[in-house]
């Protein structure tokens, strides 16, 4: 009796050890490996696709650079979904310059540009804290 017990107590800790899952906290799960974002968290920033929105607030960014400049091409873009979305958005102008931008883009689709600063070194903007 004793024996089938002990049989019964060792099978059920085995299999509680091997269905224990790799808990992440909060802290974890926003490690950045390079620019891939390691676990996307609900409203935290992840890397985007350069869609005509992106495009978009590129364009609106470039407008609050003093000149007249031409966006020339988005190089990298990472978004953050809000009530609207939020656009870290890298680009170069014509003259070749690089620049990165934060841009909001309304439910009402228009765009609000929060900052936009030279970049003289980045290449993507994982380079660049959100």
């Amino acid at each position: 009796m004793n024996k089938k017990l002990l049989v019964v107590a060792l099978g059920s800790l085995a299999l509680v050890a091997c269905s224990a899952q790799d808990i992440k906290t909060t802290k974890e799960a926003t490690v950045k490996t390079g620019c891939d974002y390691a676990q996307a968290i609900t409203g935290g920033w992840q890397q985007g696709e350069i869609t005509p929105e992106v495009t978009a607030a590129a364009q609106a960014a470039v407008k609050d650079i003093a000149g007249d400049h031409q966006l020339k091409n988005v190089l990298h873009v990472t978004q953050q979904v809000v009530a609207g979305m939020n656009y870290n958005v890298t680009f170069s102008i014509e003259n070749n310059d690089i620049y990165t931008a934060k841009v909001f883009r309304s439910l009402k689709n228009t765009y609000s540009v929060e900052s936009v600063d030279k970049t003289t070194n980045a290449v993507s903007n994982c380079d660049v804290k959100n």
